[in-house]
């Protein structure tokens, strides 16, 4: 199985090519199972199917062959503005003194 980015500015989309035979077939055989467990969880159903173990492995190991190259890790403009706004206001004010004169002695000026 192959599994291609598709890139123009950042990874647009993904082309899956290449799926074999064995894949394909596990992939569809897990499908069908799946599928006998939601029928089962219908209302008045006599008996609940549940998925086991290895289907959940194998479920893993195919969404982890279809997901391998992808990454999230590309920060968008707007995520770095927020970022900025969060500093911005986790720094302390500082009070602003008021600007002394030479003359503010004599007066009483603070």
């Amino acid at each position: 199985m192959t599994i291609k980015s598709n890139i123009s500015t950042g990874v647009v989309g993904y082309n899956i090519m290449d799926v074999n035979l064995n894949e394909m077939r596990q992939m569809a055989e897990l499908k069908n199972r799946i599928n006998d467990v939601l029928v089962s969880h219908v209302k008045d159903s006599k008996e609940r199917k549940y998925i086991n173990d290895d289907d959940l492995k194998l479920m893993k190991a195919i969404l982890s062959v279809f997901t391998k190259d992808y990454s999230n890790n590309t920060e968008s403009e707007f995520d770095k503005f927020l970022k900025e706004q969060e500093k911005t206001a986790e720094q302390p004010k500082q009070k602003k003194k008021p600007i002394r004169l030479p003359d503010d002695d004599l007066y009483g000026g603070e």
